[in-house]
């Protein structure tokens, strides 16, 4: 696994590019600067496709992800094996002319990050930018002005602290300028400076003073030749000028290159309980979330392609394998051993995947964003080898598979997010029709006539059963919601309550408002006819 801070991203960025563009897919995971918080508005069976969407983005509001890992999974058909480069970057926002961003952090989540080894000196020293959308249209804007780079100093705090330092530099630059030769070139040392606007602004302000100087910038400083003064040198250097915006724009873009390649080439993108990923890759990349599902759901479509999400699809390994398997969970970590390690290796054991450039480490590297999303892509491809086999009733897996066609096997989870404590666990980013209130049952005291219920005594004997949410209808009334629908569960409750579906519930609440309805039609009518007759 490669770690990607500014320090080595612009050398790796067109091996990382070509790989993109070779790829089978890509599979991605985050770290982030803080914990959602599920507390002040939790989730709850009752919750609508919408209702749920509008929770998770209240949520993912003030998360940053402070690393992306990627890992991109080429495919050679030939010898049935997925070669992977993964990458963790550090990306965080950085200070840029008139943008300075709010970063939240939440202690608890630091720590949990530094258990890990989480390397925050990188994060803020050495981190990967990026601009939104909206950032990028605002800074070409403010890049129209003559005087952009001058204004540099009045706008931005951090630049101002620099500005003694600036000065020495182009001092020490003017001094072998006015001894130099035309054709004699010096060296400038960047002395390990990842920041990309000093070093664009070193260059404007040593050309801005000089003039008649040709500058060509490298990893290590910057080289200076003297040339001689022509009628097209003033020309050359607002050439230079312009052409030192259009640097400064690409190099503060950042990791928002790659993730514009990924949209571009509409590549399957692989997550593993990835909602939230999703969500702030739109909310801290793009744009700030849209306020309604349906608009979400159109960015979704017309800007990145399939995404499947490995939490969904380990629900439909476990329903085809053999039931005698030892799969206790559904962790990314309890996956990715089963089918490595233990017994659903025998199923897709002829499918390799190969690191690319490095071995992989005997013990899992948890909460590295760059491991996790190999891991994730391991599961991913070893989970869809086995659910085509199985669909082709054919549990040898020594068939070769088109990804065309393993990708097919897997239509049914396509564009589908996993999301706790829902009664179908999707979040579907493509239509809006997951609430299934078949769920829902109507439970009352037993008796002939009404009797409040002890909401206390309710809510421990169905603790006892399985998971639940409940709403009062009246104070002898409440509805509630089931994580699934099963014989057992009506059984025990009916035991000391009265217990009717939802649906057959409303069904006759429906048949008696029509009834009374009638009645009083019936009965209105009756009296006007009688007083006619008077």
């Amino acid at each position: 696994m490669c770690e990607i801070t500014s320090e080595n991203f612009y050398s790796k960025l067109p091996v990382i590019e070509d790989a993109i563009k070779e790829s089978a897919f890509i599979s991605l995971d985050m770290e982030f600067s803080k914990l959602y918080d599920n507390v002040s508005k939790p989730f709850s069976f009752f919750d609508t496709t919408e209702e749920r969407y509008k929770k998770l983005r209240q949520q993912v509001s003030d998360i940053t992800c402070i690393q992306l890992g990627l890992a991109i999974y080429v495919y050679d058909a030939n010898n049935r094996t997925f070669g992977v480069s993964t990458y963790s970057f550090y990306t965080y926002p950085t200070t840029f002319y008139k943008s300075d961003s709010v970063v939240n952090f939440q202690t608890s989540c630091i720590e949990f990050l530094s258990k890990f080894n989480f390397d925050f000196n990188k994060l803020f020293h050495s981190r990967v930018p990026y601009l939104t959308n909206e950032q990028e249209l605002k800074i070409k804007s403010d890049m129209l002005d003559e005087l952009f780079f001058d204004k540099y100093f009045e706008t931005n705090l951090k630049f101002r602290t620099i500005e003694e330092e600036l000065m020495k530099i182009l001092k020490i630059v003017s001094e072998w300028y006015d001894t130099a030769n035309y054709g004699d070139q010096t060296f400038l040392e960047i002395n390990g400076c990842n920041e990309p606007a000093y070093i664009i602004l070193m260059q404007y302000y040593i050309l801005k003073k000089l003039k008649y100087i040709l500058i060509d910038e490298n990893q290590l400083g910057l080289n200076i030749t003297k040339i001689k003064g022509n009628i097209n040198s003033e020309t050359l250097n607002s050439a230079i000028t312009e052409n030192l915006k259009l640097s400064l724009l690409n190099k503060m873009m950042g990791i928002k290159h790659l993730i514009n390649l990924i949209s571009k080439l509409k590549k399957p993108i692989i997550g593993h309980n990835c909602s939230l990923d999703i969500l702030i890759l739109y909310n801290q990349f793009f744009t700030p979330l849209p306020e309604n599902l349906k608009d979400f759901q159109n960015f979704i479509f017309n800007n990145f392609g399939p995404i499947y999400d490995t939490k969904l699809l380990c629900k439909e390994v476990k329903r085809i394998v053999s039931t005698n398997d030892k799969w206790m969970g559904s962790s990314l970590s309890e996956i990715y051993s089963y089918l490595k390690d233990g017994e659903g290796k025998r199923y897709s054991n002829t499918i390799s995947i190969q690191l690319i450039g490095i071995e992989e480490p005997q013990d899992m590297k948890l909460h590295h964003a760059g491991w996790d999303a190999y891991y994730t892509g391991y599961c991913f491809v070893k989970m869809i080898h086995i659910i085509k086999s199985f669909s082709c009733k054919n549990e040898k897996t020594n068939l070769r598979y088109t990804l065309t066609e393993l990708f097919k096997s897997i239509e049914f989870s396509k564009n589908k997010l996993f999301t706790s404590r829902s009664i179908s666990n999707i979040l579907d980013l493509e239509t809006n029709e997951h609430n299934n209130q078949t769920n829902y049952l109507i439970i009352q005291n037993k008796g002939t006539f009404y009797k409040a219920l002890d909401l206390k005594k309710l809510k421990y004997d169905l603790k006892q059963i399985c998971n639940f949410d409940i709403k009062l209808l009246s104070s002898y009334t409440a509805l509630v919601a089931f994580p699934y629908m099963h014989s057992r569960l009506i059984y025990a409750l009916k035991t000391n309550y009265n217990v009717e579906n939802y649906t057959i519930y409303q069904k006759k609440k429906r048949n008696k408002q029509i009834i009374g309805f009638s009645l009083v039609m019936i009965t209105v009518s009756v009296t006007i006819i009688k007083y006619l007759r008077k």
